[in-house]
């Protein structure tokens, strides 16, 4: 077993698979060293922006190309001062789109005419038929393209793996597609020394117009799972491309409702035929293709994954939207809790033909199918349509089990007028939207939303609604959270099973409470085959539709706004071309960069990472000695100069100031003569951000807390009311001698599933949750300290969870009926930390939705829901 390890990353360990793979047949050029070697001949060796003059030029025209329309570009080009000082070679946009035109190209667009014929019939007694545009590009060479380009040449694999996060092999990890199953038994099917390229698809019909008309388009979109699933999520990085646009018709030359759909069906198999019958001769022996890194190998691209929703998944596999797409589970018992097997591809092809033939087998009804006699997958080589079918995130888990369905009972039961009063009356935290009207004045929800209002929705019902409810609730929540992991292991799948488990346990309280008959409901049916698809195929992260839903901004809505809106897919494919042209030419561009070519002139942004929040520098992050990496951050100059102990005291909240400074300086500062004064002045910074450890398997994004502690800040604008003041909750190291002895972490992020080991009534950890109320500097006259300072207010200590929620349940602490406060070492803030007001059974008292509530509510819930990071550490992960 091989052992595979990053500087930051967790060690892996990689079992090789037992044959060749990935052979290399021979070197060849990369389709951007042909360009070179093209401008080399051309004399063009230092100029390596042709057709345009220079980088200059070259900037304007990526410019004018990505952002201004073609009747703009043309006003722009004709004005005086571009003329007489700009002084481009194109004058015209007729010139400057002909300048575009010269620049390479990816594959080329077919526009393909497919007739169908309807049963009614016209003047001349013959059936109506009408002839649909299929616009398509060929898959194998888009295939090609990715696999070839060199910017993917760090983030593509060629060989499957099972990786394990053990040296004995017991714990198998699952993450990119090649750690997965699925690749892994396609590899023993083929030629020794061959490659699998695992091609994923995804469709999805849009409307391109919002308020008016009904025009919309239905693009297909490929990727490959080689391909690492960060980048491929990643619309800028362009390594999902547009393969097709669907034709979408009424099929009015039909009589009935009833025939046109079975058309439309048809229409669909029949264009996704076309579309993909290149990949039946290259799954089945192969192409030979130049890959990234200049090595020649034999790809066989293997349809492996379709990303659809619902409707479209039951349209992939031919069967109604009243039955599973996957497996075989009849439709009333889709809310049993007990799995069916998939699919079989060639029986299910077996009882479609039989179908046709007039025949009546009981599995075309049994199995909800459609009369779809020739379904585009059927020939297809080593494809189990059933097992493509992947989870979806976005449709099945934020708006359908959780949205549809646990939100909508909730807040029957609540009430929605409390509902939204409780979301009203929320605590505030760094990044966490505040529903100020609640939520039912929400006019169009995102996944977004959806995603926000998970955060809380716990804190909100708990106390509300009896324990099964809040059991069933808690139980969708974490598998909707393990389900968004980007990398599982045994356990975690073993803890997703689990949640779901709780979950069937506890939903008849839904038929008891009269909110539900039944249960037979698709998406929550489709929770049973997440474990078994990640297994396969890796993660879900890598195959979500909110990409595809990303992509249509690019590969539809602006074309189809590029276009004059009449035969407009036509306009819109050659719009992306030239657009696909300008994106190939500046990675060319940043490839002849990286080999020196352009010296240090070129500065593009096409290669960064659109989804990386803000980061500093790691010489400014102050190292804390908590964890590895682990570290803080301050402003270079505080905002907040010279503040007198009165203002702190009732500005910040900072009440005894003194001597919580006092018992600091006494402690560090032993053989000073120097108290605490209330003549003093300090120097105040507004928030300090906390990076966190790295934990690739939730994300390596959102490693940045930031814990404010500042007063209201008046607007600028007079007009408009002051910034409101937030004083956040942290986690706080106390104890450090606990803390280092008593959690024996390991490795990379010391495992923070630890941190929650019990000792006794009191969790020990040596940490404690306080309230952030000053971060200051120490004024030099005390001594000189190596950090910056906090005022805090301490909560108890954490102790057992309730029993009725499970949640750890918090009260301000106090000393002789005062707030117990300290200074502090801002080193010791591990990570900020959301507590929700503990609402109880009543009604929201209103003065929780105007006020502070955190000044307000006398108990509160630690959120585990907050972020990954807190749920991953309180969930007893890794």
């Amino acid at each position: 077993m091989e052992e595979v390890a990053d500087e930051e990353e967790p060690i892996r360990f990689a079992k090789v698979f037992p044959r060749p793979v990935a052979d290399v047949l021979g070197v060849g050029q990369t389709v951007f060293e042909e360009i070179r070697e093209s401008q080399v001949d051309m004399g063009l060796e230092k100029n390596p922006w042709a057709p345009f003059d220079d980088e200059y030029e070259w900037g304007l025209a990526e410019w004018l190309s990505k952002r201004v329309n073609k009747t703009a570009t043309d006003e722009f080009l004709k004005l005086a001062i571009t003329k007489n000082r700009t002084q481009p070679s194109f004058t015209s946009n007729y010139t400057f789109q002909k300048k575009l035109d010269k620049l390479p190209t990816g594959p080329g667009w077919t526009c393909e005419i497919v007739t169908s014929t309807g049963d009614r019939v016209g003047g001349d007694r013959k059936p109506l038929t009408e002839q649909h545009e299929l616009w398509r590009r060929d898959p194998v060479e888009c295939v090609r393209d990715l696999i070839g380009n060199p910017a993917f040449k760090d983030y593509l694999s060629y060989v499957p793996e099972q990786v394990f996060a053990d040296p004995q092999g017991k714990t198998r990890v699952y993450d990119e597609m090649w750690t997965g199953d699925w690749w892994w038994n396609m590899q023993e099917r083929l030629p020794s020394g061959a490659v699998v390229a695992p091609v994923i698809l995804a469709s999805d019909k849009t409307n391109l117009t919002r308020f008016r008309g009904d025009k919309a388009a239905w693009p297909i979109y490929l990727t490959i799972g080689n391909i690492k699933k960060d980048i491929r999520r990643q619309p800028s990085k362009h390594a999902t491309v547009l393969i097709g646009y669907l034709p979408i018709s009424k099929m009015l030359h039909f009589k009935d409702d009833e025939g046109r759909q079975i058309a439309r069906y048809r229409l669909f198999h029949n264009c996704m035929r076309l579309v993909t019958k290149p990949l039946v001769d290259a799954g089945r022996h192969g192409v030979d293709m130049i890959c990234a890194d200049r090595n020649i190998r034999r790809i066989h691209p293997i349809l492996a994954a379709y990303i659809a929703d619902h409707p479209e998944q039951c349209l992939i596999a031919c069967c109604k939207e009243n039955h599973c797409p996957r497996c075989v589970v009849g439709t009333k018992h889709r809310g049993d809790h007990f799995d069916s097997p998939l699919q079989d591809v060639n029986e299910t092809r077996a009882t479609l033909e039989r179908h046709k033939n007039g025949k009546d087998p009981h599995l075309f009804e049994d199995h909800g199918l459609r009369a779809i006699y020739f379904p585009f997958w059927s020939h297809l080589p080593h494809t189990d349509i059933f097992m493509c079918i992947t989870p979806d995130i976005l449709h099945q888990l934020h708006k359908g089990v959780f949205k549809d369905h646990i939100v909508s009972w909730c807040s029957t039961i609540i009430s929605d007028a409390e509902f939204d009063a409780r979301f009203q009356a929320m605590s505030d935290f760094h990044g966490l939207r505040h529903f100020k009207r609640g939520i039912s004045t929400v006019s169009q929800w995102t996944c977004t939303e959806h995603k926000e209002m998970q955060r809380v929705v716990l804190g909100v019902i708990a106390g509300a609604v009896e324990p099964r409810v809040f059991r069933a609730a808690r139980a969708v929540l974490d598998f909707i959270y393990y389900a968004q992991y980007q990398a599982h292991t045994d356990t975690t799948l073993a803890r997703m099973q689990e949640a779901l488990d709780v979950f069937h346990v506890n939903k008849d309280v839904f038929v008891e409470l009269g909110l539900r008959q039944h249960f037979n409901i698709p998406k929550v049916h489709s929770m049973r085959h997440y474990v078994q698809s990640i297994r396969a195929l890796g993660s879900a992260d890598g195959f979500n539709s909110e990409s595809p839903e990303r992509l249509h901004i690019d590969y539809a809505k602006d074309a189809y706004q590029a276009s004059s809106k009449v035969d407009y897919i036509a306009q819109m494919t050659h719009w992306l071309e030239l657009q696909e042209a300008v994106f190939r030419h500046g990675m060319f561009l940043n490839w002849v960069a990286s080999k020196g070519g352009l010296g240090e002139s070129l500065d593009s942004d096409l290669l960064e990472d659109e989804d990386e929040e803000p980061t500093f520098a790691d010489s400014d992050i102050i190292p804390s000695g908590l964890l590895a990496s682990h570290g803080y951050h301050v402003a270079k100059s505080c905002p907040f100069l010279a503040v007198s102990v009165s203002r702190l005291q009732t500005d910040f909240g900072a009440i005894d100031f003194i001597p919580a400074l006092q018992t600091f300086l006494t402690h560090h500062f032993p053989h000073s003569s120097i108290s605490a004064s209330q003549y003093d002045r300090f120097d105040l910074f507004k928030s300090v951000s906390l990076r966190l450890p790295r934990r690739d398997h939730i994300s390596d994004l959102k490693r940045l807390n930031r814990v404010r502690a500042h007063p209201a800040i008046p607007n600028r604008d007079r007009r408009k009311p002051p910034s409101p003041a937030h004083f956040d909750v942290a986690f706080v190291v106390e104890d450090h001698q606990l803390w280092e002895s008593g959690t024996g972490f390991d490795g990379m992020s010391k495992s923070l599933s630890l941190l929650w080991a019990h000792d006794a009534d009191t969790l020990a950890t040596g940490l404690r949750l306080a309230q952030i109320r000053a971060i200051f500097k120490l004024p030099s006259h005390y001594g000189k300290f190596p950090h910056p300072l906090a005022y805090v207010e301490w909560f108890r200590p954490l102790r057992d969870p309730e029993p009725a929620t499970n949640l750890y349940r918090l009260a301000r602490s106090t000393r002789n009926q005062r707030r117990f406060a300290s200074v502090i070492s801002v080193r010791d803030l591990l990570q900020a930390a959301h507590l929700m007001p503990r609402f109880g059974s009543s009604k929201v008292d209103v003065s929780w939705i105007n006020g502070d509530v955190l000044e307000l509510a006398d108990e509160f819930y630690v959120n585990p829901y907050i972020n990954f990071h807190i749920f991953d550490t309180i969930q007893h992960l890794y």
